[in-house]
């Protein structure tokens, strides 16, 4: 069983984090594998106790990744392997909205697409101190004041940061709509070029308007088939806006490297409790 918390960020924060989120497991000794597929969220993990073991290629076992106290889990386009966890957990992770991690670090979002880097391979010597700030912390509502002060803190750094501005609307608008949306009527709204609208996009979210959309609606089919096991693949997918079952199973093999029909089997999930949610 997986407990999960999920907290909001401060209002200043908002416009770029969605949520802070802490969980806790076990995995009584076994390994837990979990799939590292396409997903469309930037992510910050600081663990406390058992750290991730590795990060291996399933076809030839191969360790491509150690794991660590904590860093940046960047957007994933594809299948990058398996993570394996072993031990008792719990960790404290800020997930950000589509351009966040751009606006409050101003680092091209793109520089970190299938990657796993540790905390310490890009950030400055602050990042050991807010994780043991967050080791030291009482509860979890310290470590929300914590992680509220040291990401505004980067964020004043900065000259000065919109959060109105057209790619941070139209980069939620296509979260919201899971990518069923007309991107040269974005580019059109934005007074922007067709080409410029997704050089910013890109620079700013990490991916292409359009690859940034499908991923979105691999992700909610995924969650709703999670929500609702025992839901046929066709129904989900056209509750997440697929042309028909074809569609859902062609990306399944793009995104998470296999057909929807492996995915139970292949990396079943734990049974996930939600103390608190934080609304998209």
């Amino acid at each position: 069983m997986i407990t999960t918390s999920e907290i909001a960020p401060s209002p200043i924060l908002a416009p770029f984090i969605r949520c802070y989120s802490y969980r806790e497991f076990d995995t009584g000794g076994s390994d837990m594998v979990k799939r590292w597929h396409a997903t469309h969220e930037i992510t910050m993990p600081f663990f406390f106790k058992a750290i991730p073991i590795k990060l291996i290629d399933p076809e030839t076992g191969k360790i491509l990744k150690q794991g660590s106290y904590g860093g940046l889990v960047g957007l994933s386009t594809q299948n990058n392997g398996d993570m394996v966890f072993n031990g008792s957990y719990s960790f404290f992770e800020v997930i950000f909205r589509p351009n966040g991690y751009y606006k409050i670090f101003k680092i091209p979002s793109e520089k970190s697409i299938n990657q796993i880097l540790g905390a310490n391979d890009i950030f400055d010597v602050h990042i050991k101190l807010f994780y043991e700030q967050l080791c030291g912390a009482s509860d979890l509502q310290e470590m929300v004041f914590l992680a509220n002060v040291f990401l505004s803190s980067y964020l004043k750094k900065q000259k000065s940061f919109e959060y109105k501005d057209a790619i941070t609307s139209f980069s939620n608008m296509i979260l919201r709509r899971w990518g069923l949306v007309n991107i040269k009527n974005m580019a059109y709204d934005a007074n922007m070029s067709l080409k410029n609208f997704e050089r910013h996009f890109t620079e700013q979210v990490g991916l292409s308007p359009k690859l940034f959309g499908c991923i979105a609606r691999f992700n909610h089919a995924l969650s709703l088939k999670l929500k609702n096991p025992e839901e046929n693949w066709t129904s989900i997918a056209f509750e997440s806006g697929y042309f028909d079952q074809m569609h859902l199973i062609k990306d399944f093999n793009r995104f998470y490297g296999n057909a929807p029909s492996i995915f139970f089997r292949e990396s079943p999930m734990k049974q996930e409790k939600f103390n608190s949610r934080v609304e998209p």
